[in-house]
């Protein structure tokens, strides 16, 4: 990219010191040149990549399922299982903040009938991003 406007551009940094661009996440990725799940793959092992897909969507499944009322436990049980299954994956996860809240939420869903529904209240305290 440096190739073609280069005579415009010296370096990324000026482009964004000029723009006042304050993105150090970027500046770092586009000066790796690789995507963040190559770049540490080598360092968790080839499947952490594929693991962090497969968590996130869990996630952001459970949380569409809330705000699309769904209550029972049988609609989010399976959801939040394979939630906290995908996190348990990740090395030191135990250690992790939000995991204690998953697994409480697992264990209110655990002593309800399926028919059961978690109350409007519930479903506003599991949808908090920090699982609270």
């Amino acid at each position: 990219m440096m190739k073609l406007v280069g005579d415009d551009v010296p370096s990324i940094e000026n482009f964004m010191s000029r723009y006042r661009m304050d993105h150090p996440a970027a500046l770092h990725r586009l000066k790796v040149g690789v995507p963040a799940t190559v770049e540490h793959s080598s360092e968790a092992g080839p499947e952490t990549g594929k693991w962090v897909a497969e968590t996130t969507q869990s996630f952001i499944t459970f949380m569409d399922a809330l705000k699309l009322h769904l209550r029972a436990k049988d609609q989010l049980h399976p959801i939040l299982q394979e939630l906290v299954t995908g996190y348990a994956r990740f090395k030191g996860s135990k250690d992790w903040e939000g995991r204690s809240k998953m697994v409480g939420w697992l264990i209110t869903l655990n002593g309800m009938k399926a028919s059961e529904e978690i109350t409007e209240e519930q479903a506003r305290q599991a949808s908090d991003p920090a699982l609270t």
